[in-house]
């Protein structure tokens, strides 16, 4: 069952609940089977011996197997949706998982919770506190896709430009933006979009040094872009919609224009999880089913009333409005599952020359990070989707 988020972890954590087995009432033995009529043959024969009476025991009853409770850190977010689908769809169920999402305010804040057991669940985003907690050897194995910038398909984080400047002609070129206040979430360069957006500058002869950067909130990017504080943002949903209503902005381009396929974040487990074999096995085909199921919805596949379906479920899981789950650019997943290596070496190289991850990473401790192995293992028995 998917438990109701929590506003911490710390002390409910620990909590945990016992099932107790009721012993079977015995049963009455069973009579003793009468003996036959006397025939006159029979008379004359001797008399054999009675069988002495038999106890049948009653059969005792196997007990239900109690679901796998798993906790997982999450923070409301739309690149849930493959477990949100799983559970509301009773993939999970099937598995023999109980899952209960713990809420944390960002990732960052729950890799102490997956480094000490306490969740088994949680995310790796290409940032620097996932590399500095792979360089201490964090118990931690990043196993699938949980958010990648695929091209062709609008993604959920894009930069957009203020459009009273657009239509003064400037912002229309990501080289142009070196002349514009540029919103980027806090702290700015350390983050897994300042990675991103540092990719797309490299390609047109600029770094985040030549950029006016404004750490701001996605929140506060919505009312800075309304009154002029910043020309542009690069901004995630649900905010892109809510500044698209306004009418105030206009979409420059995606994460997927500037790192085609860039993996935003993993899905982690903790080791004892991962070297649990049929449960983790079994989280990953639900995750799978569940992304699959919004993918088909998403492309069309389906019908309109399956992909207002798969609109509620996240709408309930993140809080969101349904109208506005229905207009958003939503995440994009790979349809197997495998998120992009190289795009998580390249934010490590981006962090490590600014200096945010003092502690080098070895190519074992990386290859050791990775536990990708585990969705191999699922799609040789689920399948494998064609790339779209």
């Amino acid at each position: 069952m998917w438990r109701c988020p929590r506003a911490s972890w710390p002390a409910q954590l620990a909590a945990s609940a016992l099932l107790a087995l009721a012993a079977c009432a015995p049963g009455a033995p069973a009579a003793s089977k009468p003996a036959p009529a006397s025939t006159p043959a029979a008379s004359a024969a001797p008399a054999a011996p009675a069988a002495p009476a038999v106890t049948v025991q009653p059969t005792a009853q196997a007990a239900p197997v109690a679901p796998t409770h798993l906790r997982m850190a999450y923070q409301r977010l739309a690149v849930d949706v493959g477990f949100y689908i799983a559970e509301a769809r009773g993939y999970l169920t099937q598995e023999g998982i109980d899952l209960e999402m713990i809420y944390f305010g960002n990732g960052s804040e729950a890799m102490p919770a997956l480094a000490t057991g306490q969740l088994e669940i949680g995310g790796g985003a290409a940032n620097p506190a996932t590399f500095n907690a792979i360089a201490r050897g964090i118990p931690l194995k990043a196993v699938a896709d949980r958010g990648t910038f695929r091209p062709g398909t609008a993604g959920d984080q894009s930069i957009v430009v203020r459009k009273e400047v657009w239509d003064r002609g400037q912002g229309r070129r990501l080289e142009d933006l070196k002349d514009l206040t540029l919103g980027l979430v806090s702290p700015g360069k350390g983050t897994t979009s300042g990675c991103a957006l540092s990719a797309g500058l490299q390609r047109v002869g600029l770094t985040l040094d030549d950029m006016h950067v404004e750490g701001l909130s996605f929140a506060d990017m919505v009312g800075a872009l309304a009154n002029g504080a910043i020309d542009a943002a690069m901004i995630s949903e649900p905010f892109t919609s809510r500044a698209r209503r306004q009418g105030t902005i206009v979409r420059l381009m995606g994460v997927e224009d500037l790192y085609p396929n860039f993996t935003l974040t993993t899905l982690g487990l903790h080791d004892d999880l991962y070297n649990n074999r049929p449960v983790a096995k079994g989280l990953i085909r639900a995750y799978i089913h569940g992304i699959r199921d919004y993918l088909d919805a998403r492309a069309g596949r389906t019908s309109a009333a399956d992909r207002s379906q798969v609109e509620d479920v996240i709408a309930r899981a993140t809080n969101l409005d349904a109208a506005t789950v229905h207009e958003m650019d939503p995440p994009n997943f790979d349809p197997n599952g495998l998120p992009n290596k190289e795009s998580m070496a390249y934010c490590y190289q981006f962090f490590r020359d600014l200096g945010l991850v003092p502690q080098p990473i070895s190519d074992a401790a990386f290859a050791n990070y990775w536990g990708t192995d585990l969705v191999e293992e699922v799609l040789n028995e689920i399948g494998r989707r064609p790339e779209e």
